[in-house]
């Protein structure tokens, strides 16, 4: 390589995906938090945010509001493993936020069916209101992936410049 001649190489500095990172580090931070939440205080979660009776906050239910807690947690911390500005974790960004969007499309009906379908469990206004939690971060990943796609960051490979 001559002396004028440099290599290109790192985060595009016209797509640095500081967006998706800002975002990503809410979204890990917010379901930690709401995973230990579960973890440490199911009754708590059980009775006064879904709106349980006192005899439906049994021992089983407990166990399972904290398993969900633990693996709602570990998808938070899995999340934060995307915000560096590394070449596989830039690459990797849209693949994890489609992932997450399917998720989410999924879940969001299943709460909502539970709520009309199903009798004696979780309160219906519980549900739709954890379905309605659901929605601003569909319309945001849709927008983001459809739209916005450079707001994901992009990683320049050797190119070079004379």
């Amino acid at each position: 390589m001559s002396p004028t001649a440099s290599s290109l190489r790192g985060v595009d500095p016209s797509a640095p995906g500081n967006i998706i990172r800002v975002a990503l580090a809410f979204e890990s931070l917010v379901t930690v938090g709401i995973g230990t939440y579960y973890m440490f205080f199911p009754r708590h979660y059980l009775l006064h945010t879904m709106g349980a009776a006192a005899a439906q906050v049994t021992t089983t239910a407990l166990q399972s509001t904290q398993q969900f807690g633990a693996v709602t947690a570990l998808v938070g911390a899995a999340v934060a493993l995307f915000i560096p500005n590394t070449k596989n974790a830039i690459e990797s960004r849209q693949i994890l936020y489609f992932v997450i969007l399917v998720f989410e499309l999924l879940y969001v009906p299943l709460l909502v069916w539970q709520a009309f379908m199903m009798e004696g469990g979780m309160l219906r206004e519980s549900l739709l209101a954890g379905a309605g939690q659901f929605v601003p971060f569909v319309v945001w990943r849709i927008f983001t992936l459809g739209w916005k796609p450079e707001w994901f960051g992009r990683y320049q490979e050797g190119r070079k410049m004379e």
